[in-house]
């Protein structure tokens, strides 16, 4: 048991790398779906992932060296149904008629080996009903499937990593998962009148995401900015517009092409958000070249003035801890005045929008739709 404690552990420490790979993916496709994130739907999620790395590391781990393995002579495969019955007595002394060998035989690794197969997928039953709500058939033939592709894993030897395979295919493996499945799906059964409901945890999403949240704000910010890199790199290349390349790419980008685009450019598509004008209707041209202009000018204002007091500290040949004082408390000015419109913005009910937003008579508005419920999972 102290392998299996070792392997979770080691799925823990990889849990966080792997987060962090399909962070981005899927926070863009919760955008998309429910133009929101919210705690409940981010916990079944990131758990799911979770349980999904230490089950294959489980049935993975630990590795044995090549050697060791091309040295391995016995069986890979183990087609008989129902093994662990007969080999019980064999492998554990257990006797039906000696009650004094029953606690022996529990606790024995052949018999936990066994439990552990079953429990394996138990928690993939209840992600099957509860989350992805599938009908008891369909989570049967999914953990089925789960099941086949683990031991197809372990007689492949890895995937071809191992001159054969280091782990016995057993039928009663597939067996004990699919039962673990379906006991999971069963035992959610009593769960469902407390956990949170799924149409109750859906409709929260739909009603964040009709309001714009500054965490989209920024996901879709940082999907354009790298287009514009892009672009403006194409146009210092083929062009030659030199250190105007940026910023001709910038006021193409946000200006004329998501004009074209309806307000829409490809940051603000993959977070189902666009730029309209403030009365709901398609954003001007003009309005929103004066929105993204007015953006540029505070961002580069800002900068520049601390540029300023850099130059006029060294004219005057003031103290360093000087400069660095005012420096600290222009750019904290910054922040807090930042912080106050993000506030300002969320508390408000009509869709207030930054200052550059407010001057060019624009804002950014959630194109997320409702869709129709999904009908709870059976149990038929």
């Amino acid at each position: 048991m102290e392998s299996y404690v070792r392997v979770v552990g080691q799925a823990l420490l990889f849990f966080p790398v792997a987060a962090a790979v399909i962070a981005l993916p899927f926070l863009i496709h919760h955008y998309r779906k429910y133009g929101s994130m919210t705690f409940a739907r981010f916990f079944l999620s990131y758990s799911f992932v979770l349980y999904s790395i230490c089950a294959y590391f489980l049935v993975i781990l630990p590795l044995p060296s090549r050697e060791a393995v091309a040295q391995m002579t016995g069986p890979s495969v183990q087609l008989l149904p129902f093994s662990f019955f007969r080999d019980l007595s064999k492998e554990t002394g257990f006797l039906l008629t000696d009650p004094s060998t029953y606690l022996p035989a529990l606790l024995s690794n052949f018999t936990l080996q066994f439990v552990f197969n079953i429990a394996l997928l138990v928690p993939l039953g209840f992600y099957l009903r509860y989350y992805f709500r599938r009908k008891m058939l369909a989570a049967v033939c999914i953990s089925l499937g789960v099941s086949l592709f683990f031991e197809l894993t372990q007689l492949s030897g890895l995937y071809g990593l191992y001159p054969r395979a280091y782990r016995l295919f057993d039928v009663d493996d597939l067996l004990c998962n699919t039962l673990g499945g379906f006991l999971g799906y069963v035992l959610t059964g009593p769960l469902l009148r407390i956990l949170p409901n799924r149409d109750e945890i859906d409709e929260k999403s739909f009603r964040k995401g009709e309001r714009v949240t500054f965490t989209r704000r920024c996901l879709s910010f940082f999907v354009d900015l790298l287009f514009v890199s892009l672009l403006g790199s194409l146009l210092a290349v083929f062009v030659s517009f030199g250190a105007w390349s940026f910023a001709l790419a910038y006021l193409l980008y946000f200006g004329l092409l998501q004009w074209a685009w309806k307000g829409k450019s490809l940051g603000k598509r993959l977070t189902k958000i666009c730029v309209v004008n403030r009365d709901g209707t398609r954003v001007l041209l003009w309005r929103c070249l004066l929105r993204y202009g007015l953006l540029c000018a505070f961002v580069v204002a800002y900068g520049g003035v601390a540029q300023l007091l850099s130059l006029a500290f060294a004219a005057t040949g003031a103290s360093r801890l000087v400069y660095l004082f005012f420096i600290a408390l222009w750019f904290l000015a910054g922040i807090f005045l930042f912080l106050l419109e993000t506030v300002l913005n969320r508390s408000s009910k009509s869709g207030r929008d930054y200052l550059y937003g407010r001057i060019s008579g624009t804002r950014l508005m959630s194109t997320v739709l409702r869709q129709p419920a999904e009908p709870p999972a059976v149990s038929g």
